[in-house]
C-alpha cells in the first residue's frame, strides 16, 4: 500500500504544471477524490470469509508480523513437519505453515461468521446457515460459501446432545495440516 502510494504521488507530482499550475479554481475534467465509504468493510467482529480482523488465509507470516497484530510465534518443532502457532495482541490465535497463515481461531473473542453463526450458535442455526455441515468426532465443519475456506465449530460434534451449542469456531484454508 504504502509503495503504491508513493508511486501515485511521484506521478503526479512528475506530471507537466503539477506543482506549479495548482490553484483553488476547480480544473474541468479533473478527477476529485472518491468518498470514502465504510459500508463497504467488514463489520470488526466478522470471522470469515478469509479472514479474521487484519489476518487473512495465506498472508504470510512476515505481512502478518507487518500488520501489528501478532504478539507471539512459536515453532511446533516439526510436529507436524513446517507447522507454527501464532497469538495476536486481542486474544486471538491460530496456525502457519512453511510461514503461511493456514488457520484462524478467534478463541472467545467477539465473532459472527457472514452468515450470522456465532459461539453460542445452536447446532440447527448452523446447520441452516451451512446446510452442508459435517458432524465430526472433535468438531463440525463447513465450506466457506464461495471461498476457498473452511469453518470449523468448535462444541458441535456429531455425539453431541440435542442442545449443543457452538464454543469457538475455527477458519482455515486446505493448507492446514497443523492440528487434528
Amino acid at each position: 500500500m504504502r509503495i503504491a502510494r508513493a508511486v501515485t504521488i511521484a506521478v503526479l507530482l512528475s506530471a507537466p504544471g503539477a506543482v506549479a499550475g495548482c490553484s483553488a479554481e476547480p480544473v474541468a475534467g479533473s478527477a476529485t477524490p472518491a468518498a470514502s465509504s465504510t459500508t463497504d468493510a467488514a463489520p470488526s467482529d466478522q470471522f470469515g470469509p478469509l479472514g479474521y480482523g487484519k489476518l487473512r488465509l495465506g498472508m504470510s507470516m512476515l505481512d502478518a508480523q507487518a500488520t501489528g497484530e501478532i504478539a507471539q510465534v512459536e515453532d511446533m518443532k516439526g510436529d507436524p513437519p513446517g507447522c507454527g502457532r501464532y497469538t495476536t495482541k486481542t486474544g486471538a490465535s491460530g496456525f502457519y505453515k512453511q510461514g503461511e497463515i493456514v488457520a484462524i481461531m478467534h478463541n472467545k473473542l467477539p465473532a459472527r461468521t457472514p452468515e450470522g453463526v456465532a459461539a453460542g450458535s445452536t447446532v440447527d442455526e448452523v446447520r441452516a446457515a451451512y446446510p452442508a455441515l459435517k458432524l465430526g468426532h472433535n468438531w463440525s465443519s463447513a465450506d466457506v460459501p464461495g471461498h476457498p475456506a473452511h469453518y470449523g465449530f468448535l462444541g458441535v460434534r456429531r455425539q453431541s446432545a440435542p442442545d449443543a451449542k457452538v464454543t469457538q469456531m475455527l477458519l482455515y484454508n486446505d493448507n492446514d495440516t497443523c492440528h487434528n
